[in-house]
């Protein structure tokens, strides 16, 4: 009685372990190595997601590079992320907003408004790698612009890969599942 039990079990932990080594490998692309896009030059840098010293010192260098001339960032409303607590916000030639709704989608909503109220014709977005291919997939759903989603890279130990592994394909599939951000709400 027990062989046919433990038997059970080790196919059990072996199923497991192979749907968890699956997953990893097919979010390798995705989350980890996202294919590197040309940068070239734009009319904007935008950054999306907290103003992480990540991205600012990588929007500064490209700012400073002639990249472009001029930034935008998405900024919370209050508190550590806000336009009042990031120095980034006083600087000639940046402007920090907080889009409606605070999420991607949003993000992207207010890059259409933005982008037709301040005539950007191409625009380069930076986030943090793990979020680059759901970026690139909701552009490609819900902007008519000219961008490209530039990784930046981020030191992220164990837990907080396993983590963006996690959050990341849960908010694809909600991209997935529910429609653009309406930019004539915002």
């Amino acid at each position: 009685m027990r062989r046919p039990l433990k038997r059970i079990a080790v196919i059990a932990a072996s199923a497991v372990a192979g749907l968890i080594a699956l997953i990893i490998v097919a979010g390798l692309p995705l989350y980890v190595f996202p294919p590197a896009q040309t940068v070239g030059t734009a009319d904007l840098i935008y950054v999306i997601g907290p103003p992480q010293r990540y991205r600012v010192a990588v929007e500064r260098e490209m700012r400073a590079e002639g990249v472009a001339d001029r930034s935008l960032y998405s900024v919370s409303l209050h508190g550590g992320w806000s336009a009042e607590r990031h120095p980034i916000c006083r600087e000639e030639a940046v402007d920090c907003q907080h889009p409606e709704p605070y999420t991607t989608k949003g993000e992207i909503a207010f890059l259409q408004q933005y982008a037709a109220a301040n005539d950007i014709d191409r625009t380069i977005i930076l986030t943090f790698t793990p979020h680059v291919a759901r970026t690139r997939y909701i552009l490609e759903k819900c902007y008519d612009g000219d961008a490209t989603v530039v990784a930046v890279d981020q030191h992220l130990d164990l837990g907080q890969w396993i983590y963006q592994y996690a959050y990341q394909s849960v908010s694809f599939v909600k991209a997935w599942l529910t429609p653009c951000a309406d930019a004539s709400d915002l």
